[in-house]
């Protein structure tokens, strides 16, 4: 099986003594006295080498940097070298000079440098001729790929949007503009993307935008396309469904501008991970920068790095996500990405074939062909953010009329299914990733190609599909009241985004019956990522995912669920079910802070509606985190927190959880989400004075991270299926206790 170990060893000699019991194995299959013990493990093995070339430039960087040459062979590269983490100041500044030295020598430069001590990175930025990398490409014998001080060289990791086609329209319902300022109150939620149109009329007066890199001077107005249109999906949702506007203003960073083609990308003479760390800083504070909207605890993060798609290590965007979350108490809400290149379908040969097969036969076939080609089509940097939540393009949307199209077809019949360019799980050590699934359009597809089988593509929303927003006046005649389509898993995380500002308010609302309106802010984060993905579900489509991505053998369940989990995470959350109360359904919300081997018990009272009674009913665990990281040990995340009902939900309810389609055990026990649901309708007397106890604890994962703590949020939902009081009668005993 191909796949990779890495070992650190304590110093040179050992590892000259190593590399030299592999030799002697290699040549005589035979280890020397007292060194047996290593014959078993070279059996495994089919190589065993000090770090090199080879992977300092990993296969998908090969290819990426295949593609650019094809594309444009004499331009000028620019490379992104991570060097090795070193503690010293005095040996970082060594292979800083170093690494100066061999760029000039290739005929290069360096043009930006980095250190972030808080996630072990060091990085650099540096521009050289096509023909060096070509070189690299061809032999891997450069001076830059040998040198001891790198750790990897890879593209520049860049946020870059191009414009699609769009069909505009001008809003068709009258919405004044803002008045003189933003609306009353301190925003919780920010925005770090392309520089918006702040007078569009969907938009004005609702901004608290901060541009201290000026890059709105470096944006052409006719082509802001995708911050204004994040931006309006965030204050007003898809206009095909007229909600109201938040009621605080958005906190906007840009951090992309429009370069000379028209694209909007990040600085490209600046690191990314360098530019997103100083957006972070400067928006919650440091030591030396005062706070320029200390109250944003939510980050939508709409992009990713198309040069960088998941690849079991962590990225270090990904690592100063996670840092930054856990410091500051933020919940990132993180695009899964777009995975635009064409699909192969191989069940059929024609487009023909295609439009004229069944809508269910046609899906199975795309669910097929997804499956088969998920290794190419994973997550992009930075959505693997173990902190984070990353968010899935649902196969939806709010389109009443939808217009026919004869070049086009919707590949999918489901609608809780992912759009096929949605990025694919799984996450660092398996995670499941995305977690969350939002609408981001009815996406159809397009032929590419019939060569050696059918290959389709995404098509543009133009009318056919998307989610409505705000968008750049088409003609260039400076209208401020024009809308658009937009699709992808950068719509749906926009809209993920007003879901947790929504459940925000929800918790605000005192006068609503809120009883959480005084929590303390720092648990803000915690609480809203806890019912997020407390709202999600999956359907009934998870026995088809399980048929087609098997194996066929259904007593492998746990390798079935992760293989569904891989398309659809812990579902698609309804979230008006956090935000409605309902007589039969009650969900109660804690919240605190643990260390390693600490726990907290919470006695969560049960109706007496049902005890001793048959109808059905679930019971749903929530629990979220976000985690201490250790960015320079392999295990990365530093806690982890389970939650368990202290005696076994059959006996306490009459619920079990085989009975709700879920992930799988195992998979619910990885990432910073714990999450499980139970099912049944076995009539059981209540114990322990009617009381469901439930135990949440906190354990090292990655070893010990000195003094580690982690704030965590837990909710938990009881609810029947039919007309029971379990709302008023779990209301009137409510008496939850915490002990330490």
């Amino acid at each position: 099986m191909p796949g990779h170990f890495y070992l650190a060893m304590p110093d040179i000699e050992a590892l000259r003594q190593l590399v030299g019991l592999w030799q002697i194995w290699q040549t005589s299959k035979k280890m020397p006295r007292n060194f047996g013990a290593f014959g078993h493990l070279f059996l495994q093995l089919r190589d065993l080498r000090p770090w090199g070339a080879q992977d300092r430039v990993p296969s998908d960087v090969v290819a990426f940097w295949l593609e650019e040459n094809a594309r444009s062979p004499d331009k000028a590269r620019r490379i992104e070298i991570e060097l090795w983490y070193r503690s010293s100041e005095e040996r970082r500044r060594a292979a800083s000079q170093i690494l100066h030295t061999l760029a000039a020598e290739a005929g290069g430069k360096v043009l930006h440098e980095s250190t972030i001590e808080d996630i072990a990175y060091h990085g650099m930025l540096v521009e050289v001729p096509a023909a060096y990398v070509q070189d690299l490409l061809a032999t891997k014998d450069v001076r830059l790929a040998l040198a001891d001080e790198v750790m990897f060289l890879r593209p520049q990791s860049l946020l870059e949007k191009r414009p699609g086609e769009q069909v505009v329209e001008s809003v068709s319902d009258s919405i004044a503009p803002g008045p003189g300022g933003p609306p009353p109150g301190a925003p919780v939620a920010a925005l770090l993307d392309g520089v918006p149109i702040q007078a569009h009329q969907l938009l004005a007066g609702k901004l608290m935008f901060d541009d201290p890199d000026d890059l709105q001077s470096r944006a052409l107005v006719a082509r802001r396309f995708h911050g204004t249109g994040m931006a309006s999906l965030i204050l007003h949702g898809d206009r095909n469904e007229q909600n109201d506007a938040l009621s605080r203003p958005l906190y906007f960073r840009p951090i992309m501008m429009v370069d000379p083609n028209g694209e909007e990308t990040s600085d490209i003479d600046r690191l990314l991970v360098d530019t997103v760390y100083r957006a972070i800083l400067r928006m919650k504070g440091s030591e030396d920068i005062p706070a320029i909207a200390p109250n944003v605890f939510l980050v939508n993060f709409s992009m990713g790095d198309r040069a960088r798609p998941f690849s079991r290590l962590m990225s270090p965007l990904a690592r100063a996500i996670d840092f930054l979350a856990h410091k500051y108490d933020i919940l990132f809400l993180i695009s899964a990405g777009n995975v635009l290149h064409e699909l192969a379908v191989n069940t059929y040969q024609t487009w023909t074939e295609f439009e004229d097969a069944t809508p269910a036969d046609r899906e199975r076939a795309v669910l097929s062909a997804l499956h088969s080609a998920k290794h190419e089509r994973t997550l992009l940097s930075p959505a693997e953010s173990l902190n984070g939540l990353s968010i899935g393009g649902q196969h939806h949307d709010s389109i009443s009329n939808r217009p026919a199209s004869l070049s086009t077809v919707d590949p999918l019949v489901d609608s809780y299914l992912p759009n096929i360019s949605s990025g694919l799980g799984l996450g660092h050590r398996r995670t499941i990733k995305p977690e969350l699934f939002f609408p981001g359009g009815r996406e159809r597809v397009r032929l590419q190609s019939t060569v050696n089988g059918l290959k389709i593509k995404p098509a543009a929303p133009q009318m056919l599909f998307g989610l409505r927003a705000a968008t750049p006046d088409s003609q260039n005649q400076g209208r401020l009241d024009q809308v658009a389509l937009y699709d992808g898993t950068s719509s749906a995380t926009a809209l993920a985004t007003r879901a947790g500002h929504d459940i925000f308010d929800a918790l605000m609302d005192r006068d609503g019956g809120s009883v959480l309106s005084e929590i303390d802010p720092h648990y803000y984060a915690v609480v809203v990522k806890t019912l997020m993905v407390h709202a999600a579900r999956w359907t009934n489509i998870e026995g088809l995912l399980k048929e087609v991505c098997g194996p066929e053998d259904k007593r492998q369940y746990v390798q079935r669920t992760e293989n569904s989990s891989r398309f659809i995470g812990f579902g698609v959350p309804e979230i008006a079910r956090v935000l409605e109360c309902s007589s039969n359904r009650a969900t109660l919300v804690g919240f605190g802070t643990l260390s390693p081997e600490q726990g907290h018990v919470y006695r969560v009272p049960l109706p007496g509606c049902l005890e001793h009674v048959t109808d059905p009913r679930s019971l749903i665990v929530t629990v979220a985190w976000l985690s201490p990281i250790r960015a320079g040990h392999m295990g990365y995340q530093g806690l982890r927190f389970e939650a368990s009902p202290t005696d076994k939900p059959i006996r306490l309810l009459g619920v079990d959880r085989k009975n709700r389609p879920q992930p799988a055990d195992p998979s619910i026990r990885r990432g910073s989400v714990f999450h499980e649901q139970f099912a049944g309708s076995s009539a059981v007397p209540f114990v322990d004075q009617g009381h469901l106890g439930l135990e949440v604890w906190c354990k090292e994962d990655a070893g010990v991270v000195s003094g580690a703590t982690a704030r965590y949020g837990v909710a938990v939902t009881i609810e029947a299926d039919g007309q029971l009081p379990i709302y008023e009668e779990i209301q009137q005993r409510l008496r939850v206790g915490v002990t330490a």
